[in-house]
């Protein structure tokens, strides 16, 4: 064994019992099999304890130590822990051995002679068998055949037999032999240890220089490369990356230099030239064999200077220096050196060109000396004054040029009052500073801007402002004009100060007075407390208050600061959003509040009573016999049921929440103390409501309740167990009778275990081969089927077939919602395949498979292995889905469309309903509700949701497909509506469908119209 202060012997005392954990469960399987065999071949006369008895407890000895072994087959083991096992191990091989030998000793002396020879081959070759598994182990391997096989060959030498003497030394033969094999193998083995210890050492000091290299290279101020003669990157280090701005998790020792070139141009570190000649240039063989110095701009900005190297076979290495500082402040002096000559030669050159220079600018320019007389002026003044051209002469006075005009009618505004203009005209010319704007004949406008010189005399610019005049006049023709109310407020007070036409109409004042007012008198006080609302609040006239956006921007407006404003008024806008937000969170039947209200109650519920320590009550409550009600009298009178029934509950509930959850199921919820007492009371006063029939149409219908209650948090501490324990109840209840009010009890649960079977039995349907598709058309207005929806069903083995409305919440809770997705979209693609003519297949897209963020690799794969063109696969997708994080879902469904796909909005109206979602993500479709449309023709309500959904996916482009279709009178009004296309039993069922898919050509528009 080694030892255990050596390293080495560390090291072997590891290997060793690493080898005989593989070893020792054989060894001991060889002795069990030994010791069979000779019990088999053994007579009957011996006796029962030398046959059985003895070898027995040797060998549950070996099956005590072969468990023992097993178990340690995967731990790891310190060098100590491992002699201590292997000090064990040759302890058992001695008592092994020993008892093995003194039994086989036992029954030489027992049996017949003929059969000491067959006996004592089996227990010898047991004894080579345990030689060889403890090979690894000497000590434990010498014993054996020592204790073991010596006794057992040397027995056979007294023998007179000849043939038993010759067994007898050719088996001791065979044991120095193996032993001296063991020996030489061992001694191998230790070799091998000593080996693999220096090659470590090795490694490891191999690792330190590389680390030491590696830390020298990276702090290098340049940057280094290396490449070979097949332009494979050799190294290069941490300052070459950044220059270039590589990641260095992509640029990796044998990456080509074409490659590492691709990722400068796409981080825009290259040289300023096309990659082509860039590549060009640095593959030519001179440029690789030739050392160079070179400066080289990149793209980004920065400069590098570059020291190229060639190498022995090709090969080279360069560094590179960011000089981008250095280079751009030695050009900066260059270009300040350069600015200084030219500056001295244009000082000059200044007084030569001044005149030049005057008749070149725009603006006109005259200077007057402190006697108002005429020094200089440019030919543009002259253009300007063309009637007064003639006195425009060299020391003429300001007042003569002035008169000059006047008498030639350079000035129509001092028309009739010209001594008047003029003895103001002087009084502004007189001061420090003035402006103004002059009219001119020719309808010509100039702003006339003058200032007094330290010197007494004055400087006049004049602007041509003629193009500003006429854009202005156009402005305020356009302001008039403008559908949309417009007006200019102070910037300061808030006064009105303009006011167009629109303004008038839509607010119903004159214009006066609204001139007479400031935008404070327009504003409205929120009585509805909404927080922040993006419009404001404006009222009109007649005292009706109106919700607008307000755009507004600054201007100058008769020499003050002002703002001009333009209102959009989003009232209707608005409305309608708040209806359609209303239609989202309540039933449109009933008007209660609907499943996704009744998720956002419970959830404020479980808060309150968690901060408040308290709890509450949720009642399941669900109508006997409703199912034959509609049977019986139709949909019609069921609906009317509905409402009744929906009005009775709120009346019971006294204030308690109450909402409709699908069909005929119902949510109540009570928090007064005690809960279960007023629970109770409350199913009880709801039962109470039933007492008398429900009257439609002539009918009375007796209606009853089924009542299931549970409580927070003594039941459930979280909302879906809780609904899960009521529902739980209120089947106990239905089961028991109608009419009945239960509490749930921990003895409820069986329920909850057959839906674990469920669940059970759901993870292995796929792989089964359980779930098949069925195909719904989906028919346009002409007739024609434009595609097919996908629906899974599930086929069990012993259940029969179970309705997706059972088991799909089940997978969607047990997570195997996941496998059934991909299958679902895998099947449906290759089935679509094979169609023949190439219809659209729809394929729902549930909340997980959307939120696991592989939904677009699922989809890519699915058209890849199918080979489906990705214009005919459609993704439906539901608003609960979006609602949960815009940005990601955004970012999904752009992913998505970027395959070529469609994406529908499902289920439109039954969910959050937003109006941005119409604006915000890609869809290609809209899908009413089947809600909806069961409404059809029954109210006025239901028609104006279906036409209000309709009118607006119109107005954005986004065709309209409505669910649900079973009647043809749903089927002309939807036409007739506008409805793109249709589905629904009316059309068609689900059903299996052939490879080829057939022509089918439904009821078309003109047809329904004629028959209407």
């Amino acid at each position: 064994m080694g030892d255990v202060a050596d390293p080495l012997g560390r090291s072997l005392l590891v290997e060793q019992f690493s080898i005989l954990r593989k070893q020792v469960p054989v060894l001991y399987a060889v002795l069990l099999v030994d010791s069979i065999s000779v019990g088999l071949v053994l007579p009957s006369s011996i006796s029962a304890w030398l046959r059985f008895a003895l070898p027995g407890a040797l060998l549950a000895v070996c099956l005590l130590r072969l468990s023992q072994w097993l178990r340690l087959k995967d731990t790891e083991f310190t060098p100590e822990q491992a002699h201590h096992q292997l000090t064990t191990t040759r302890l058992f091989a001695v008592v092994l051995n020993g008892g093995f030998v003194v039994w086989i000793l036992a029954l030489f002396g027992t049996i017949e002679p003929n059969l000491r020879a067959p006996i004592a081959l089996l227990v010898f070759m047991g004894c080579v068998g345990t030689a060889y598994c403890l090979a690894s182990f000497p000590p434990a391997s010498r014993l054996t055949m020592l204790i073991a096989g010596a006794p057992i060959a040397t027995i056979l030498l007294p023998s007179a037999n000849g043939m038993m003497i010759s067994l007898g030394i050719n088996l001791l033969l065979l044991l120095a032999l193996l032993g001296r094999m063991i020996n030489t193998n061992f001694r191998s083995f230790v070799e091998l240890i000593k080996a693999h210890g220096r090659l470590s050492e090795e490694g490891a000091r191999a690792t330190a220089y590389a680390e030491r290299f590696d830390t020298a290279l990276n702090n290098m101020s340049h940057g280094l490369c290396f490449f070979d003669q097949e332009q494979r990157l050799i190294v290069c280090n941490r300052q070459y990356l950044e220059i270039y701005d590589l990641d260095p998790e992509v640029v990796r020792p044998g990456m080509r230099l074409n490659d590492i070139v691709d990722l400068r141009y796409s981080a825009g570190s290259a040289p300023k030239m096309s990659k082509g000649e860039y590549l060009v240039w640095r593959n030519s063989a001179p440029v690789i064999a030739q050392s160079s110095d070179r400066t080289v701009e990149l793209t980004n900005g920065r400069v590098v200077r570059i020291r190229h190297r060639p190498m022995e076979g090709n090969g080279w290495v360069a560094t590179h220096e960011d000089i981008s500082e250095r280079y751009r402040t030695e050009a900066a002096l260059a270009d300040a050196k350069a600015s200084a000559e030219k500056a001295e030669v244009a000082a000059r050159a200044a007084h030569t060109h001044l005149t030049e220079a005057l008749d070149v600018v725009p603006e006109g320019l005259a200077v007057y000396d402190k006697n108002d007389r005429l020094i200089l002026w440019n030919r543009q003044y002259a253009e300007f004054y063309e009637a007064s051209r003639e006195v425009l002469v060299s020391g003429t006075s300001f007042e003569q040029i002035l008169r000059g005009g006047l008498a030639r009618g350079q000035y129509p505004e001092a028309a009739g009052r010209e001594e008047e203009w003029l003895a103001q005209r002087m009084a502004h010319h007189q001061l420090p500073r003035h402006s103004h704007e002059q009219h001119l004949a020719g309808d010509r406008w100039v702003r006339v801007e003058e200032r007094r010189t330290v010197d007494g005399g004055s400087i006049g610019v004049r602007i041509d402002i003629t193009d500003l005049k006429r854009r202005e006049a156009s402005f305020r023709l356009l302001f008039e004009e403008n559908p949309l109310p417009m007006w200019v407020a102070d910037g300061k007070t808030r006064q009105l100060l303009a006011v167009n036409g629109a303004m008038c109409r839509h607010y119903g004042y004159a214009r006066e007075a609204l001139l007479a007012m400031s935008e404070h008198q327009l504003e409205c006080e929120d009585l509805h407390g909404r927080g922040e609302p993006d419009y404001a609040l404006h009222i009109t006239s007649d005292g009706e208050a109106i919700q607008v956006v307000i755009e507004s921007r600054p201007l100058v407006y008769d020499g003050r600061a002002a703002y001009m404003s333009v209102a959009f008024d989003v009232t209707d806008r608005n409305r309608a959003q708040e209806k359609i937000s209303y239609l989202a969170c309540h039933d449109a039947l009933t008007e209660l509040p609907n499943r996704a209200a009744l998720d956002q109650h419970l959830a404020d519920a479980v808060a309150r009573a968690q901060a408040t320590d308290n709890g509450f009550a949720v009642l399941c409550i669900d109508l006997d016999h409703f199912k034959e009600i509609n049977d019986v009298f139709g949909h019609a009178i069921g609906d009317a049921v509905l409402r009744e029934t929906s009005r009775r509950l709120q009346d019971a509930a006294q204030g308690s929440y109450v909402a409709r959850v699908g069909g005929d199921e119902f949510i109540g919820i009570a928090d007064q103390l005690p809960l279960s007492a007023s629970a109770e009371l409350l199913a009880t006063r709801m039962r109470a409501q039933f007492g008398r029939p429900i009257e439609v149409d002539g009918h009375a219908l007796k209606i009853d309740l089924c009542v299931g209650v549970a409580l927070f948090p003594r039941d459930a501490d979280n909302t879906v167990s809780l609904l899960a324990n009521a529902d739980a109840a209120l089947y106990r209840a239905k089961h028991e009778g109608r009419g009945a009010i239960r509490l749930f009890t921990s003895a409820m649960d069986q329920q909850l275990r057959n839906r674990r079977a469920l669940e059970q039995d759901l993870r292995l349907a796929v792989e089964r081969g359980e779930l098949y598709l069925d195909y719904q058309p989906q028919q346009g207005r002409d007739g024609g089927t434009k595609g097919y929806e996908a629906l899974v069903r599930w086929r069990h083995p012993t259940r029969g077939i179970i309705p997706p409305g059972d088991f799909i919440p089940i997978a969607e809770r047990s997570g195997s919602i996941a496998q059934i997705d991909d299958w679902v979209l895998m099947e449906a693609c290759r089935e679509a395949a094979g169609w023949e003519q190439p219809l659209r297949i729809a394929v729902n897209v549930s909340a997980a498979q959307f939120r696991r963020g592989d939904l677009e690799a699922q989809v890519r794969k699915a058209l890849h292995d199918t080979g489906l063109s990705a214009s005919r696969l459609e993704l439906e997708i539901t608003e609960g889905v979006l609602i949960e994080d815009l940005s990601r879902a955004k970012k999904t469904m752009q992913v998505l469309k970027s395959l070529g796909i469609l994406i529908a909005l499902d289920d439109f109206g039954t969910g959050y309903s937003s109006l941005s979602y119409l604006e915000a993500f890609p869809l290609d479709r809209i899908k009413i509700d089947r809600v909806f449309v069961a409404g059809l023709g029954q109210s006025e309500r239901g028609l104006a949701i279906v036409r209000a959904v309709i009118g607006l996916a119109h107005g954005l482009g986004v065709p309209v497909l409505a669910e649900g279709i079973e009647t043809d009178a749903q089927m002309s009004l939807l036409l007739y509506e506008g409805c793109d296309e249709m589905q629904g039993y009316f059309i068609g069922r689900p059903r299996s469908l052939a490879a080829k898919v057939p022509s089918s050509r439904g009821k078309s528009l003109a047809a329904l119209h004629s028959q209407r």
